[in-house]
């Protein structure tokens, strides 16, 4: 009687290694064809980018799930009857499992509404960053100011605001309002042809006076660059802006 025991772990130790086994070669080949699809160019940003993402991180979950169930019922553990159950254990589990189905059907929700996609400028609170993954359970975000990342819980997903593709950031300057309007355009465009050539700037235009401060006037042009860039081509746009205007004596040396 031992024996035969001994023999039908030993047969049960047998099959789940082959199970786990085979689970891990499906999933070292997943990882490998993600890794290709995701480093192709185009296709690791925007609608492609998120759809992979998020079939990826669930075919991953279906497989590790359905080994580990499979395991389960190899060794004599009645994997529908520990499902159907109820009771204290049961209760524990729905309710530590709330906060991630949540994030589940919010992930699902995402790829159906939308919301936003890998690649995109988002803001959550305060904090700026970058889509730079995403998945059905979080999404990770890189700060646009510093690299950091931020990993959001998708059932937060409402909370996240998605910037457009394209953004306009005005640059401007203080200068008196006694200067001929005409020589201040003239210094304007001479800085936005040279700004123009950074290949992040789509375009970029003069808005002339918009405001008034005493007897200066804000002299403003608007830098459209894509959401990501705004903050960098805007940086390198004032330096160019304040050079060709102390050219024309516009601005102090």
């Amino acid at each position: 009687m031992d024996a035969i025991i001994e023999n039908l772990n030993r047969s049960n130790l047998i099959a789940s290694i082959l199970v786990v086994a085979t689970v891990g070669l499906i999933l070292h080949a997943l990882d490998k064809i993600y890794t290709s699809l995701s480093s192709r160019p185009g296709v690791n940003k925007g609608e492609k980018g998120t759809a992979i993402q998020v079939t990826y991180s669930l075919i991953r979950l279906v497989l590790i799930a359905g080994c580990i169930f499979s395991v389960l019922q190899i060794n004599g553990i009645d994997v529908s009857s520990m499902l159907a159950g109820v009771g204290l254990v049961s209760a524990f589990i729905g309710l530590a499992a709330q906060d991630f189905l949540k994030d589940i059907v919010m992930g699902t929700r995402m790829l159906t509404d939308r919301f936003f996609e890998v690649g995109d400028v988002v803001q959550y609170g305060s904090f700026e960053g970058v889509v730079e993954s995403f998945d059905i359970r979080c999404t990770k975000i890189r700060g646009l100011s510093d690299g950091r990342i931020l990993t959001v819980c998708n059932r937060n997903i409402s909370e996240i605001s998605a910037y457009p593709k394209e953004m306009g950031s005005a640059v401007t300057v203080l200068i008196p309002i006694s200067e001929d309007p005409a020589k201040i355009e003239k210094a304007f465009k001479r800085a936005i042809d040279r700004i123009t050539e950074d290949k992040d700037v789509i375009s970029a235009k003069y808005l002339g006076l918009t405001s008034l401060t005493g007897k200066m006037g804000n002299y403003s042009l608007l830098v459209r660059t894509s959401a990501e860039k705004r903050l960098s081509a805007k940086g390198k746009a004032l330096p160019i802006l304040v050079e060709e205007l102390r050219k024309d004596d516009l601005l102090p040396h």
